[in-house]
Order: structure tokens, then sequence, then C-alpha cells
């Protein structure tokens, strides 16, 4: 038989009792945020409401009854009054009248103490009323059956005076008591109220903060994941943690689009070295026909032959560097976070770049402009060479024939290493200054010569890529009377710890 692990029936019921709890939309979770947080409001209005109804009954208890009480006791003193005036009259006139009138005064104060007795209230005991009764009903049978029996009603009267001050006593012991009741509920409800305004509002505006943070921390976790993604960062995963399954389930096919586009880069990557590498085996023949073509080794050309040869191994030339720009492209896109820092002289290095392009430049008839000093700063030697190499091939590229490309080099006070780069060319039209750095975008600006190669849009773009591996950013400023020069900053090394 199957031996049941309670260890899983309890994780079961745990995840069965967190499915059931937690909200399946953000409505719900809207909902229940909006319950959670009107609940402690909607216990202080209960009991508010509570309070002001224990208040109006008591209020209107002590009005009433304690109107009864006072007018029944004057009642009762005043009916007391014409009974022992009856008797004495009774006693001197003996009329019959007069114990008639004796008779129904009685009634009527019986009445009043069955009135009095109705209220129910708790100082005025209802054997005193009962026993008043029962020694006024007798007194009416007393009168009037001798002298004797007429002097025992009048003094008895006078001891139901001392009962019925007594009771007036007592009335307004009863007013004094519910009005203390009447005081003391007024109290607790302000120290209610007050408790509600100094606790259970601050914690209903903590639980909506918290609550708060709960809904938009996903949707902050979304938009950082879409940010990196935009930027082409899918090497981290994406990881929703959200009180809602429904932001769940777009945090999974978040991190399934980040999947796809990475197989997607990962593929375009390949698809450019292969292709790279396809173009560069063709081309070096072609160049190699183009270079015999041109000194003359395969026999000697004409005028004419010889500048469609020296066009041909030119644009050759452009087209190698072309393809390395695609090949250094694909390599920087999966080698861009491991960056080696060493001191470098910048200038150094830019003297071996324009070495580097010394027949391009010499064909043109260009003067490059250098600092002359050296420059040194702590930076990755191999992404400064793609910096420098594409900004300088790019000035050769637009520069007209005879025209001056002008370098400069600057430290700010901070440390950092600001490098200019500009040139006599038609330069960046002001709304392609933020596109013209991403890839596989072209200016509209044409090259400086009509046989020029159109670029691919990579070589500024890898520019930009390796400022930001060190930090910095790349970007095209007016500089010196130039509306279009190309700067890259490279902060100091401590700036990124």
């Amino acid at each position: 038989m199957p031996r049941h692990d309670p260890h899983n029936k309890t994780s079961a019921h745990r995840r069965l009792l967190g499915v059931l709890l937690r909200p399946r939309s953000i409505n719900g979770l809207v909902l229940a945020s909006f319950a959670v947080v009107a609940t402690p409001l909607m216990v202080a209005i209960v009991a508010s409401v509570v309070y002001v109804n224990r208040l109006n009954t008591q209020s209107e208890r002590l009005v009433m009854q304690g109107v009864a009480v006072t007018r029944d006791s004057k009642r009762l003193n005043s009916l007391l009054i014409g009974m022992e005036r009856s008797a004495r009259q009774y006693r001197v006139l003996g009329s019959d009248d007069l114990l008639q009138r004796f008779a129904s005064q009685a009634k009527d104060f019986e009445t009043e103490l069955k009135s009095l007795a109705s209220l129910h209230l708790d100082t005025v005991p209802s054997w005193n009323l009962s026993k008043l009764r029962t020694q006024v009903a007798s007194l009416a049978t007393q009168l009037g059956t001798g002298d004797q029996q007429t002097n025992n009603v009048i003094a008895t009267l006078n001891s139901i005076r001392d009962a019925t001050d007594a009771i007036a006593d007592q009335g307004t012991q009863f007013v004094d008591q519910e009005l203390d009741r009447l005081q003391s509920t007024a109290r607790h409800a302000r120290l209610f109220l007050l408790v509600c305004v100094f606790a259970l509002i601050p914690a209903a505006i903590a639980l909506g903060l918290f609550l708060t943070f709960v809904i938009t921390r996903p949707l902050r976790q979304i938009l950082d994941a879409v940010a990196h993604l935009g930027t082409g960062d899918f090497s981290r995963p994406v990881s929703i943690v959200a009180p809602a399954s429904e932001l769940d389930r777009l945090g999974e096919r978040l991190d399934w689009m980040r999947q796809r586009l990475a197989t997607l880069d990962e593929e375009k990557q390949q698809f450019i070295r292969h292709m790279s590498h396809e173009l560069k085996t063709p081309l070096a023949s072609i160049r190699e026909g183009t270079e015999l073509l041109a000194d003359g080794s395969v026999g000697r050309l004409s005028q004419e032959q010889h500048e469609v040869a020296t066009i041909l191994q030119s644009n050759s030339q452009d087209l190698a560097t072309l393809i390395d720009n695609l090949l250094n492209s694909a390599a920087w896109q999966q080698q861009r976070s491991r960056l080696e820092y060493a001191e470098c002289d910048l200038a150094a290095l830019i003297a071996r770049m324009i070495e580097r392009q010394k027949l391009a430049i010499e064909a043109r008839g260009l003067n490059v402009e250098r600092p002359r000093s050296s420059v040194w700063l702590t930076a990755d030697a191999d992404r400064l060479h793609l910096i420098v190499d594409n900004l300088l091939a790019n000035a050769v590229k637009y520069s007209p024939a005879g025209g001056t490309i002008r370098i400069e080099v600057e430290h700010d006070t901070r440390g950092g290493t600001d490098l200019y780069v500009s040139d006599d060319g038609p330069g960046v039209a002001p709304a392609e200054r933020e596109r013209i750095f991403e890839a596989f975008v072209r200016g509209s600006s044409t090259p400086g010569t009509a046989s020029a190669v159109k670029g691919t849009g990579i070589g500024l773009s890898v520019v930009r890529d390796c400022a930001q591996a060190h930090g910095g950013h790349a970007d095209v400023v007016e500089r010196g009377g130039c509306r279009s020069v190309f700067h890259v900053y490279i902060p100091p090394q401590n700036a990124l710890a």
C-alpha cells in the first residue's frame, strides 16, 4: 500500500490555502486591498454609531423618566396636602362630601404611585411604593368611623409625608445617577474617537501605504525587466514576486519573451559572424586581383583602366573595413562585460590609429590634428582602440578632400577623460543625433567622396557600447564653431565603485 507523507499533505494544504486567499486578478487584488484598508475605518464608524445610539438612549431615559419622577413626586405631595386638608376639615365639619373628596384624592394618590412604579427606577424600591398604596387605601376606609380614627388618619398622613419626601429625594438621586452614566458614556465615546483619530486612522494609512507598496512592487519589477530587455540585456531572468496570480503569469510571459529574444540575438550574432567570414574569403581574392591590376603586375593599364582599378581597390578596402566592424560588433556583444583596466596612453593610441589609416588619409589629402603630449588614463585598451578606430574611420569617410580632422583630449576636474573628434564634413543633423549611435542606424549625410561605400551603422554603436561599458557615454555636441563634434566621456575608474 502507498505510504502517505504528512509533510506533503501539509504543503498541499498550504498551497491550497494560498490559492484561496490570493486574488487571481489585479481587480481582485485592488478590491481586497480596499477592503483591508476600509475595515478599521468601518469598525470605527460602527462603534461610533453604537456609542451615539447609547448616548441617545440614555439621554432619552434621563429626560423622560427624570421629568416623570419629578412630576409624580410633586403630584404626590400635592395630593397628600389635599388629603390632609380634607381629613382636618372632616374632623371639624363632619361632611360626607369631604369623605368622598378624601376617597377620590386617595385613589388619585394610588394612581400616581402605580405610575411611579411603572418607571422601574433603581433608586425607588417597588416594595416601598406598594406599602404606601396599602396605607393610603386603608386610610380611606378608616376616615369617618370615629374621632380617634380620624386623628390616626391625620397622624398617618404626616408619616406618609416623610415617605413622599424620600421619594422626591430618590427621584433626584435617579436623575443624578443617570446623568453620571450619561457623562461616563460620553467620556468613553470621546476616548474611543480619540483612539480612532490617533490609532485607527494612522493604522489605515499605514495599511494603505503597505498595500500600495505590495501592489506597485511587481509593477516596478515589470518595468525594470522591460527596461533591461529594451537595452538588450537578456542575461537576467525575469522574476516577479506578486500578490496576484495574474501578475505571475505576466512575469512568466516576460521571461519567455526574454529567452526568445536571447535566442534570436544569439542567432543574429552567429549569422553576422558566419556571413562576415564567408564574405571575407571572396573579398580577399578581389582585393588581391585589384592590387595586381593596379600595380601593373598583369600588364600595363591605360589611364582609364588604372582609375577603375584604383576605385575597385579602394572600395574593396572599405568593404573589408565594414566586415571587420561587423566582426568587432559581434565579438563586443559577447565580451562587453569583461573589461581589463590598465594604464593607457591615449595620445599614443591615437597616433597608432592614424598610422593604421595612413593610406586612406594621404589618398584624400587630409590633415589630422592630434594631441602631441601623453594623455594617461585607466581604461580597457581594446575598447579604447575600437572607440578611436571607429571615430577616426568615420571622420576620414565624411571629410572632404583636403579637409582637417581634429582630435582633442581633455581631463575634467573629477579625473574623467573627454575625447572630441570633428571634421569638415556635413555633420550630423540635429534630429539624428540621438539615434546615430544605435546599431544599424545611418545618418542622412553623404560621405566625402562619391565612391565611398555606405556604412552599416555598426561603428558608432560600438563606440557608444564601449563608452557605456566604462560607465561613460557618447554623444554629438557643438564645440569650437563645429556643429557636429563626436564626444566620448570615460569616467575615472573609482567612479564605478
